[in-house]
């Protein structure tokens, strides 16, 4: 008696999603796109708005164009343990991503850019728990998170903190300039004003340090994110090491300004002002990422699976 096969059924279409490379069922697809549509449809008014900020001269968020390639950068390199995760589907997120999606609405109308930032960030994580499930959406919770970074939402601290950090800002470069052999005075009247013998320095807001100590915090996050410190070396790089540094490199960029306008002029001091601060940043994340594998205690920065 020869015995009837059964054939197989034929396997259920997928598609893979990019950059992590894992593969969902097909059926997933609209939903996926519908919630990430969604997001960027409703938060469209509030995204639109960000290159603006990101390019303002004197703005504090320069390092925001950044922020989306990096934290791209971290889930690559999450792929290898996202892709052993079960993909699945949260209740939850789908209440977090409608809640997020009413904030946004109601934000836009009231034109606040902070909570539009909060309420957008909901939105896409709920959305991604939801469509993907909550073991994936753990392992991508912090790389959505940092992007915050690219978005302003620090504005009370960058009011209550910039003044301080100026007159700190302005005695380290004066402490700088007078090592290197000048004689910079500060008014006794204006503790964020610096008098060379021929030119005349205001240590403004954006020159304050919070700019670059907030482009250092991301920085530093990202490399905590694709390496493997240990929570003791990732606090101490960015508490204590990154606002160290951030000084450091805050007052020798100002000091440099002053050197510039001594030896070439206010006009080249003033030119050398506007893209200095473009020099500190990189200047910063080269200094991180030897900090980094310093403290890893290897040749190469390890990249966290």
């Amino acid at each position: 008696m020869v015995e009837k096969q059964i054939p197989e059924a034929p396997p259920e279409p997928t598609f893979e999603i990019p950059l992590i490379g894992i593969r969902l069922p097909a059926a997933v697809a609209p939903w996926l796109f519908a919630a990430i549509g969604a997001c960027l449809v409703l938060g469209w008014s509030f995204l639109s708005r960000l290159p603006s900020i990101w390019f303002d001269g004197d703005g504090y968020y320069s390092h925001g164009i950044l922020i989306p390639f990096m934290t791209l950068a971290a889930i690559y390199m999450r792929r290898d343990a996202i892709r052993k995760q079960p993909v699945g589907s949260s209740k939850i997120g789908a209440v977090v991503m409608v809640i997020g999606l009413i904030a946004l609405i109601m934000t836009d109308r009231v034109n606040a850019m902070s909570l539009s930032a909060f309420a957008f960030m909901v939105a896409l994580i709920g959305a991604v728990f939801y469509v993907l499930g909550p073991q994936i959406g753990r392992l991508l919770f912090f790389p959505l998170v940092y992007l915050l970074f690219m978005m302003p939402v620090l504005g009370y601290f960058i009011e209550k903190f910039t003044n301080p950090l100026q007159m700190v800002a302005t005695k380290v470069a004066v402490m700088m300039l007078s090592i290197i052999g000048y004689k910079p005075e500060i008014p006794a009247n204006d503790p964020t004003r610096i008098e060379l013998n021929y030119t005349t320095w205001s240590v403004g807001g954006p020159c304050s340090g919070f700019k670059l100590l907030l482009s250092l915090t991301a920085f530093s996050l990202f490399f905590v994110m694709i390496s493997r410190l240990g929570w003791l070396k990732s606090v101490l790089l960015v508490i204590v090491i990154s606002p160290l540094l951030g000084l450091f490199i805050n007052g020798l960029r100002i000091m440099l300004i002053g050197v510039v306008g001594e030896t070439s002029g206010q006009e080249a001091g003033a030119a050398f002002h506007d893209y200095s601060g473009y020099i500190a940043l990189f200047v910063c994340f080269i200094f991180l990422h030897f900090i980094v594998r310093w403290l890893e205690g290897k040749p190469n920065v390890e990249v966290a699976g």
